[in-house]
């Protein structure tokens, strides 16, 4: 039998590497779903079951600690206070469509930045009250096709569609979802094709949103420290805990006997007769508990200073006011990191517009191209004269406007409502010219050498 060597070698070969990134995709989803377990506090302690003996099971349950949802959280500063956007025009029309969005994109930066790399779809929705408005929905597992001129450019995507896990007793063969700039394709198991759509907006309605700048692969890396160390807490933490349970009951030790012969042990209003030159005693084990904290904190410093979080477990610093400048100056460094990522994500929201414009224009909405977006940063606290003093300058120097500054203070009001409830309290406590008791007008005065 002569054999075709150069196809039977490519065929191996087509076949090596078709294993070889399915073997790698399983894998990656695996841990996507760790992360997402240790983020959630979802029964973490199985990733640590295998450190431990069985038997270490019936003395003591296995630790379980959130590290992770918090440093991410802490980590996660651009949505804290939302971002404004605006357009030339239409832009209440496009407030209103995208009154969600703040809301979505919280969770979404939080899971950028344990993920590494997700894909946020956009939707076009009808709300019960009638009115229309963009729906964000991230996807943690997919994979990509890439450019082959361009490795880091995304021509098409497919993920798995959920299964409807909270029904124990159906469990379908999973189907997946393929999307490119011309059609959405359901598939089976078997990549078999079940349903096939055009693509109304001739792009893929994705957005990837990546924790910093890619490297050498599509996909950035994932918050790994952090969970190591988590993972790490809670070993330690159940080994602190199986020493400590031991340590309260010591263990008896006799020495001179024979091994046949039996000891009767009684409770402590009985007397154990043993035979002449037996020794016995109780040898306790030594735990350094103040050693195993002493390491926990250390590892949790690490991951924070390398994540730019400051924490601290000294007691003299619990509670000790600082002001707005020291605060800043101790933050500078974590300051620099979120300028960093303003800047990441004004391209990821540009990018989310460029969606949205195309989306909005097939269903009849025309919105301008111009799009700004300001991230409302966090304020460090002022004293309130300074504060005063600062709010004057804006105002004498035209940097702002009264409705400006209560807005502000009432994230609630619209700029409408700010300027028609100054006009009523205006009618209810008399012109600015006659508030000549206002605090405002009393920082004029000083500032000017006034009585």
């Amino acid at each position: 039998m002569i054999y075709d060597l150069q196809n039977y070698a490519e065929n191996v070969i087509k076949t090596s590497i078709k294993d070889m990134k399915l073997q790698n995709n399983r894998s990656r989803y695996n841990f996507i779903d760790k992360l997402l377990d240790y983020y959630q506090g979802d029964d973490t302690a199985k990733y640590i079951q295998t450190y431990f003996k069985a038997s270490a099971f019936q003395e003591i349950p296995l630790q379980s600690y959130n590290v992770t949802k918090r440093m991410i959280d802490k980590m996660s500063r651009i949505y804290t206070l939302g971002a404004s956007r605006t357009l030339p025009n239409k832009n209440d029309e496009y407030q209103s469509l995208t009154r969600f969005k703040d809301f979505k994109m919280k969770h979404i930066e939080k899971m950028t930045k344990l993920v590494g790399t997700i894909a946020v779809q956009v939707s076009w929705k009808q709300g019960l009250d009638g009115l229309s408005y963009f729906e964000y929905t991230p996807f943690y597992k997919f994979d990509v096709i890439l450019n082959p001129d361009n490795p880091l450019e995304p021509l098409g995507l497919i993920y798995p569609m959920m299964l409807p896990s909270d029904d124990a007793g159906l469990i379908p063969d999973p189907l997946y979802c393929y999307w490119d700039d011309k059609y959405k394709i359901i598939y089976d198991s078997e990549m078999k094709e079940l349903e096939k759509y055009e693509n109304p907006y001739g792009r893929m309605p994705f957005v990837f949103f990546h924790r910093d700048h890619q490297i050498d692969n599509f996909f950035c890396y994932p918050a790994y420290d952090i969970i190591s160390v988590n993972e790490m807490i809670n070993i330690l933490f159940s080994e602190m805990t199986l020493g400590s349970r031991y340590q309260l009951f010591g263990q008896y030790v006799a020495t001179g006997l024979y091994q046949d012969e039996k000891i009767q042990r009684a409770g402590s209003d009985e007397i154990i007769v043993m035979p002449e030159g037996t020794d016995l005693k109780i040898i306790s084990p030594n735990v350094n508990i103040n050693d195993g904290l002493r390491l926990a904190r250390g590892m949790l410093e690490l991951v924070a200073q390398n994540n730019h979080l400051n924490i601290s477990f000294s007691e003299t610093n619990k509670d000790r006011p600082s002001s707005g400048i020291a605060l800043k100056i101790k933050d500078l460094e974590k300051f620099e990191d979120y300028q960093d990522d303003l800047e990441i994500y004004a391209h990821h929201e540009r990018a989310l517009f460029d969606l949205e414009h195309t989306i909005a224009r097939v269903n009849e909405i025309n919105l301008p191209s111009n799009f700004g977006v300001d991230f409302n940063e966090p304020e460090y606290p002022m004293m309130v004269q300074d504060e005063i003093a600062w709010n004057t300058w804006l105002l004498d120097n035209n940097m702002t406007t009264r409705a400006k500054l209560m807005m502000k203070y009432n994230k609630d009001l619209s700029k409408d409502q700010a300027t028609n409830e100054l006009k009523e309290n205006e009618g209810a406590n008399g012109t600015k010219d006659q508030q000549t008791g206002s605090i405002f007008n009393r920082v004029r005065n000083q500032a000017a050498g006034k009585e």
